[in-house]
């Protein structure tokens, strides 16, 4: 109803709405250190449509090495997106910066780790405390319990199979 999409490609994308665009309401970095790494995760909220860039960045070039990105899942509204990507580095580089950036139709930012706005997830809770926020832990334990259910199909269809070729020998 009011939206039209379309992929041209390899990733050209094309989104017709009567919505109107809307750059993302909140970003934040929150940090964790676990045993002898630090884990960064860039979080960034309600923005239309769900075309965005994330990359990670230190003071001279791109990171791609230990990141990760999520996909980008729609809120409950259903009008709105989020993201999350997350970079892992060794402790020993706590003192360096580090920058998520994002480049959305309607705004670029960047945002470091090294300024007031970087929260740190108590020490007592485990990792997994930073992925609950926004539906991320939800996404995956979906995609998760899909490629399981994908697999035992397979494997139930194989037996069928070889029970039939029994069966008409």
């Amino acid at each position: 109803i009011g939206y039209y999409n379309k992929v041209f490609g390899s990733g050209t994308k094309l989104v017709v709405s009567e919505k109107g665009s809307s750059p993302p309401a909140n970003s934040e970095i929150l940090q964790k250190k676990h045993e002898n790494q630090i884990m960064y995760v860039c979080l960034i909220e309600k923005f239309y449509p769900e075309i965005i860039r994330v990359t990670w960045t230190d003071d001279e070039k791109e990171i791609t090495d230990q990141v990760v990105k999520g996909d980008t899942w729609q809120s409950t509204k259903g009008d709105e997106y989020s993201i999350a990507t997350w970079l892992t580095v060794p402790a020993e580089n706590e003192d360096k910066k580090y920058y998520c950036k994002y480049e959305h139709e309607e705004k670029e930012a960047s945002l470091s780790t090294q300024v007031e706005s970087v929260e740190t997830a108590p020490q007592e809770e485990n990792c997994k405390h930073v992925f609950n926020k926004g539906n991320l832990m939800y996404q995956l334990m979906h995609r998760t319990a899909y490629l399981v259910y994908i697999i035992l199909l397979l494997k139930s269809s194989m037996y069928y199979l070889i029970v039939l070729f029994f069966i008409y020998r």
